[in-house]
């Protein structure tokens, strides 16, 4: 499965952690455009400005694209243009048909109503939706994906039942949270 990660899901840093690991273990396959990592990039630095923008930009986005060459992909301006979704998120649904995207995950789910989107079959997915998924597929990965986390967290140290609790406060993720909790135990 592909999927297009919106920037909205790419913000939160313990939600983009979660996705990009499960990725890196073949859960399922990620691309987005520059234009996506600019605006993670831009929201990034203005709602947190203690933040070193270089380092934000050199070091999470550099290793996304460092671990995930294959994600970052190019859309010419005229295929944006021709998008009937949101003006503002049109980029992200000319990714997906660029890509033949299976589904763009997004929290936005309004910005992505589109006939065009509808024609070409790509589903329009939640966080949450993507690791149900998981969970419904692959459930150790899931498991896995937790531990992972919870052993690169050392400031402050975060145990996997702290990196569930964490994730299931994102909106979407409550019930898939639920689902992985009841695996760490």
């Amino acid at each position: 499965m592909l999927v297009v990660l919106d920037a909205c899901v790419l913000y939160p840093p313990s939600l983009r952690d979660l996705l990009l690991t499960l990725a890196a273990l073949d859960a399922f396959d990620v691309c987005w455009s520059e234009p996506i990592l600019e605006e993670l990039n831009r929201n990034v630095v203005a709602d947190n400005p203690q933040l070193d923008p270089i380092r934000f930009s050199e070091h999470t986005l550099g290793e996304m694209r460092k671990h995930s060459p294959e994600a970052t992909t190019t859309v010419a301006q005229t295929e944006i243009d021709r998008m009937d979704n949101h003006p503002k998120d049109r980029h992200v649904v000319a990714v997906a048909l660029a890509r033949s995207a299976d589904a763009i995950v997004t929290i936005n789910l309004k910005d992505f109503a589109s006939q065009i989107l509808d024609t070409a079959g790509v589903a329009v997915i939640t966080p949450g939706q993507l690791v149900e998924r998981v969970l419904d597929e692959a459930p150790e990965l899931i498991g896995y994906a937790v531990q992972r986390m919870s052993s690169r967290w050392t400031n402050p140290p975060r145990s996997p039942a702290d990196v569930v609790e964490l994730l299931a406060g994102h909106p979407t993720m409550v019930a898939a949270m639920g689902r992985t909790r009841a695996l760490l135990t």
